[in-house]
């Protein structure tokens, strides 16, 4: 969640790793997963729907 939190305040993939003590490819691995869960075709549409359902 804090990922996703991050990721729709606009904030770059390196700097939620750096925020978050992760590396940036656990940060993608955990953005895919998010696109996947919500049926996003892309990160933004993801977002999108975890706005949408009250996620974020």
């Amino acid at each position: 969640m804090e990922v996703l939190r991050l990721a729709s305040d606009g904030t770059p993939t390196r700097e939620i790793a750096e925020r978050l003590s992760l590396s940036v490819a656990t940060v993608r691995n955990h953005l895919s997963a998010i696109t996947r869960k919500t049926g996003g075709r892309n990160r933004i549409d993801a977002i999108r729907i975890a706005r949408e359902s009250g996620w974020v």
